[in-house]
């Protein structure tokens, strides 16, 4: 079956995102004035693409990245035209030649698909058919293993947003979209042998999985047709369709139309086209493996300006946080409600995740969903680790309410990111600012004293205790020997034994901000009968973490008045940032 559209209706990104939540294959053919590019989808995901300036190839991709030389590209086209019908995809040559490694092969596929995606953004005027019968994919691999299999096939989202981004540096450059294929004509010499059709091959040579040597993804044997037949109109509504109906079957028809009306709505260009600022990405990571939350989520926020990635396996979650931090994103966390019934996402498991997660990526935000009837889980969601928990309804608990149910959490989602979001660019903005200063710092003694003068400001009482061997000494302090108001004490100098068994050397093992009501037989005759015991008994230990192990932990209370509100996030990401400037210090020292 076919579907056609017109790019007025409907823009080209948001086709590729459709696709994408649907988990669509097929080839995406899209004609303008200036010519006709292709996109391959399997199971959603892209596996190929063929730009429309047909002088473009990977071989010149990769000459223009200055992996392979000139003559290395000559001579493996000369072995590639003598071998005619027995020809063998270049980039696989390359690698058996050991002219590349995998990862540069994988590189040039990327980037030939973030040109091509870029060409079809800067269309403002054009057609595209989707024809689902055009795909067929042979299961054997022969020169990338699994890994490279995966990462291919997961960066979608990723490889447009990559895509977007070169867009808009362009537009902002002064470039008319409109002229934009016209920056390739670098690519338009005279037509090399890369350029030429080995008989019997198609007259356009694809880049795809198999010109990286592949016969998994691969050996993507396309023939796209002049002509398409039987041509249905694109219809995002029929899309959406296919998919709730093939994850509710047991719904009724109206049930899933009202579903189906919704994510409609969200569809639609004429409605979302000036929500989305690029300028400004505001990115989850959803990890989860419910299809249909998937599929809501990516529908509902991006209608409001929000990327999603999504990620199965714990691996593939810190490569999607990798891969964002690298593009300069932060993206928020959402961990799906727990499904006993599937192999991973146990309540046990799911909490697993997460912690391992925020000790990895700390200075992220992270959102657990939970079921409106599971407030056990919730509140333990709470006291593991998660910054914040958010309700969302389950199928099996509310059958008759969950569509509109579902809809509501899927309204109120956007609004819910974008709160985070601001919390977290003000935040973002701050250490900033802070880094600058830090960078300037040259001893782990300013650094330490940096950290204790930020935390004083949300504190009556304040100290600096230094690791030493298996003991802490007090050094700098606020609010102890004076008012805090007067500036900062000098060193204090008693000594605080760390047992094994007691607070502070889990706070020192962990490196874990602790914030709550204490009675540790440590902190009551080390620290409190040096400095007296605080009005409330709620403390702050902030370790201040460096080359792999806590140097320092920053202590405070608030003294004899009441306690005040804080934000612990912030404190979190202001440590951090320390521990960055003083891994730089430690660097630089060695």
């Amino acid at each position: 079956m076919s579907f056609a559209g017109n790019l007025e209706d409907l823009a080209i990104v948001d086709v590729i995102q459709l696709l994408h939540s649907t988990r669509k294959s097929g080839t995406l053919c899209v004609t303008s004035a200036k010519g006709r590019s292709q996109i391959v989808f399997n199971n959603g995901f892209i596996v190929s693409a063929n730009h429309h300036n047909s002088t473009v190839r990977v071989g010149k991709i990769l000459v223009e990245m200055e992996s392979i030389s000139e003559d290395v590209l000559k001579t493996v086209l000369a072995e590639q035209q003598a071998a005619g019908e027995q020809r063998r995809p270049l980039i696989g040559m390359l690698i058996e030649m050991q002219a590349i490694d995998k990862d540069i092969a994988y590189k040039g596929l990327e980037c030939l698909i973030e040109m091509t995606i870029v060409e079809m953004v800067s269309w403002q005027k054009g057609t595209f058919t989707l024809d689902v019968d055009v795909v067929e994919i042979n299961d054997e691999y022969q020169y990338i293993p699994e890994k490279l299999h995966q990462e291919l096939s997961f960066d979608t989202q990723m490889v447009l947003l990559d895509a977007l981004r070169i867009y808009d540096e362009k537009r902002a450059a002064g470039i008319d979209p409109s002229d934009m294929s016209d920056l390739d004509d670098s690519f338009q010499d005279q037509p090399t042998q890369e350029d030429a059709p080995a008989s019997g091959a198609n007259s356009g040579m694809e880049l795809s999985a198999d010109m990286l040597g592949l016969d998994s993804i691969d050996q993507l044997e396309m023939q796209v047709p002049e002509t398409f037949t039987s041509l249905e109109a694109f219809d995002p509504s029929e899309i959406h369709r296919q998919k709730v109906r093939e994850i509710l079957p047991d719904f009724s028809a109206s049930q899933r139309e009202e579903l189906v009306n919704f994510l409609t709505d969200k569809t639609n260009i004429a409605d979302n086209q000036g929500n989305v600022d690029l300028d400004e990405k505001q990115t989850i990571i959803f990890y989860g493996s419910d299809e249909l939350v998937q599929h809501g989520l990516m529908s509902a926020c991006k209608f409001e300006g929000i990327i999603v990635f999504t990620a199965l396996t714990l691996k593939e979650l810190e490569h999607k946080i990798r891969q964002s931090l690298d593009r300069g994103l932060m993206p928020i966390l959402v961990f799906d409600c727990p499904a006993a019934a599937t192999e991973g996402f146990a309540k046990e498991e799911i909490t697993g995740v997460r912690q391992q997660v925020a000790g990895l990526f700390p200075q992220l935000q992270t959102v657990q969903l939970a079921s409106p009837i599971d407030y056990i889980f919730a509140l333990q969601a709470l006291t593991t680790g998660a910054g914040t928990v958010m309700p969302r309804s389950i199928a099996e608990n509310h059958n008759e309410t969950f569509i509109s149910d579902f809809i509501q959490f899927l309204e109120s989602f956007p609004s819910f990111i974008h709160g985070l979001c601001c919390r977290q660019g003000q935040s973002s903005q701050v250490k900033t600012t802070l880094l600058c200063e830090l960078r300037k710092m040259q001893s782990a003694g300013e650094i330490a004293y940096f950290l204790l003068e930020q935390t004083s400001q949300f504190f009556d009482r304040s100290m600096t205790l230094v690791l030493r061997k298996d003991e802490l000494i007090a050094e700098k302090s606020f609010g102890i020997e004076s008012d805090k108001t007067e500036g900062p004490s000098g060193p204090l100098r008693f000594k605080i034994q760390v047992t094994e068994e007691g607070l502070l050397a889990k706070v020192l093992a962990t490196g874990n901000l602790f914030y709550s009501s204490v009675d540790d037989q440590t902190i009551r005759e080390s620290i409190f009968g040096e400095i007296s015991a605080p009005h409330k008994s709620k403390i702050l230990l902030l370790p201040l973490v460096a080359a792999g192990q806590t140097l320092a932990v920053i202590y405070a209370d608030f003294g004899q008045s009441d306690e005040s509100k804080f934000d612990t996030e912030y404190l979190k990401s202001l440590a951090w940032v320390s521990g960055l400037a003083l891994d730089k210090v430690i660097r630089t020292r060695q």
